[in-house]
């Protein structure tokens, strides 16, 4: 137990690059703002702090007196040369020779010389902070330079190539590079800032994650499901819940995940004759709605009669999910104020399906007390007994405290945690409070999970390799003409067709030894056997 425990106690900060993105895309508009405020910064500074100066700068050409000898020579002896005279340029002397030919007879600028590598050229630069200034003290540095360049080479000749010219602007101003790296400088800073807020936030983000940071089983994964995948439904913007009949809207994978989540509920009912089943969850938007729906219509997809109970008095969503509209005496809030009498309460039914619905449409005030006084155990005690399986959506744990309450009478509750949204810390807490209300905690469901952020998941693989996008289309293996498809194996005439040998008049057809009335069948008294419709060794596919 303690190696268990280390373990679990163990937590490897991993990087979960759609979290990343969904961040970083989230809070685009303040990484925008902190790249404007880096630049206003810089101005203010630059306007407050900015002195600007002047540079004149003159070119000049060193050529050696060696006769006829070979040019390339000439040119290595007059780059030499054009090095030695940048530095005798600088010095003190000449700055004293150049004052004397000024009017004021005072050099106030800066005096620097570097030759061109690899020519015999090299510049002569006077930097004041007045463009006249600048201009008149280098030539005065040009007129004196002759006096001091004689002395020093004999066999040289320096040239002037470029005359001084009145410089037309500062020579410090911000150049685009200079902005150019100061916007980079910030982009980086505010996108490395937020990405590492991402990475240590401490919250759930993979099923690694969960395993690692929550004290609790986990019940079933629900993969990330895009809304609106249709292009009709993206121009239109249509805000269309996630509801696994809808399936032009929804993936395979979406809708293959409820279905072993109410192949779960199943078995839990048969081990424990569990019927009434609470969806619960810490905070809002974590698609708590959603997945009492999906349970509702899968189970409801089988046979089962089902009832979704609407117990979220304050913000009600499932009549949203199923765009639902007011109708009279079919209010569920209504039935527990006593507005309307329980026989005469109408409980919605779902195009003419097994699945129903006793919600609300509008928020009612007084549910605590209703819950309290015991109205809400005696409606469901009462409904109990007309459905095989009750779904009840409950307000978020946060937002609503007889959530604590509802856990008490229910047969068994699940917490959906969506990723990377409540801290791990909050999720845990949580656990231990509806554990020690109740014994029958069934785990929780890990909501809206990403794929494996590779290259082989962005076009359309998850984490096992098997490829989840839509191409199931009319010509696929799944399509019209495959092997299920109108003229396929198993179509009205295949294998398992109506003529087909498992069909509705072959020896394991309605009423023979494998069908719905025979020995193995639904209403058979032997569910223990190896054809019953939820059979003993059925794997129920946990996931620790």
């Amino acid at each position: 137990m303690s190696n268990e425990n280390g373990k679990k106690n163990e937590k490897k900060t991993a990087v979960e690059w759609h979290s990343v993105l969904r961040d970083l895309k989230n809070n685009l508009i303040f990484i925008v703002m902190s790249v404007l405020i880096g630049l206003m910064v810089v101005f203010i500074i630059g306007k407050s702090m900015y002195s600007p100066v002047y540079s004149s700068v003159a070119t000049l050409v060193v050529n050696a007196k060696i006769g006829n000898a070979n040019p390339y020579a000439n040119l290595s002896v007059s780059s030499e040369m054009a090095k030695v005279f940048a530095e005798v340029f600088v010095q003190p002397s000449m700055r004293e020779r150049a004052a004397q030919e000024l009017p004021d007879g005072w050099f106030r600028g800066s005096l620097t010389a570097s030759a061109i590598t690899g020519t015999n050229l090299f510049q002569v630069t006077v930097t004041t902070n007045n463009p006249e200034t600048s201009y008149e003290q280098l030539c005065a540095v040009m007129k004196v330079y002759p006096q001091i360049s004689n002395i020093v080479f004999e066999n040289a000749v320096i040239d002037i190539i470029k005359m001084p010219s009145m410089p037309h602007g500062p020579s410090n101003s911000m150049t685009k590079a200079n902005a150019a790296a100061i916007i980079m400088g910030c982009l980086i800073f505010s996108v490395g800032g937020f990405t590492l807020l991402s990475i240590l936030r401490d919250t759930v983000k993979t099923e690694q994650d969960f395993a690692q940071k929550i004290d609790s089983k986990l019940f079933c994964v629900i993969p990330h499901e895009r809304k609106n995948q249709t292009l009709f439904f993206r121009l239109k913007k249509t805000k269309k819940g996630l509801l696994m009949n809808e399936s032009g809207t929804v993936s395979l994978k979406f809708s293959e995940s409820f279905h072993q989540l109410a192949a779960k509920i199943e078995y839990t009912k048969r081990m424990t004759g569990a019927k009434v089943y609470a969806i619960l969850s810490i905070a809002e938007n974590e698609g708590k709605s959603t997945v009492a729906a999906n349970i509702a219509l899968s189970l409801a997809s089988k046979g089962a009669r089902v009832l979704l109970f609407d117990l979220d008095m304050k913000k009600a969503a499932l009549y949203k999910l199923f765009s639902l509209q007011y109708e009279e005496k079919a209010e569920l809030g209504d039935l527990f104020s006593g507005s309307i009498p329980q026989e005469e309460f109408r409980v919605r039914q779902y195009k003419k399906s097994t699945l129903f619905f006793a919600v609300n449409t509008r928020s009612h005030k007084g549910s605590g007390q209703w819950i309290e006084n015991g109205t809400v155990k005696r409606v469901l005690s009462e409904m109990r007994g007309q459905y095989d399986y009750i779904i009840v959506d409950t307000a978020p744990i946060t937002a609503d405290s007889s959530v604590s309450q509802i856990v008490q009478i229910v047969d068994t509750s699940m917490l959906v945690v969506r990723t990377d949204v409540v801290p791990t810390a909050s999720i845990n807490d949580a656990i231990l409070t509806i554990s020690n209300l109740s014994s029958d905690f069934a785990g929780c469901i890990l909501n809206d999970v990403y794929p494996e952020f590779t290259l082989i998941g962005q076009v359309g693989l998850d984490e096992s390799g098997v490829y989840y996008s839509r191409h199931y289309g009319k010509y696929g293996k799944y399509g019209k003409y495959g092997k299920y498809g109108k003229f396929g194996k198993y179509h009205r005439y295949g294998k398992y067709s109506r003529y087909g040998r498992y069909s509705n008049y072959s020896r394991y057809s309605n009423y023979s030894r494998y069908s719905k009335y025979g020995k193995y069948g639904y209403y058979s008294h032997d569910y223990s056997g190896p054809y019953a419709m939820i059979g003993e060794n059925e794997d129920d596919n946990d996931t620790e």
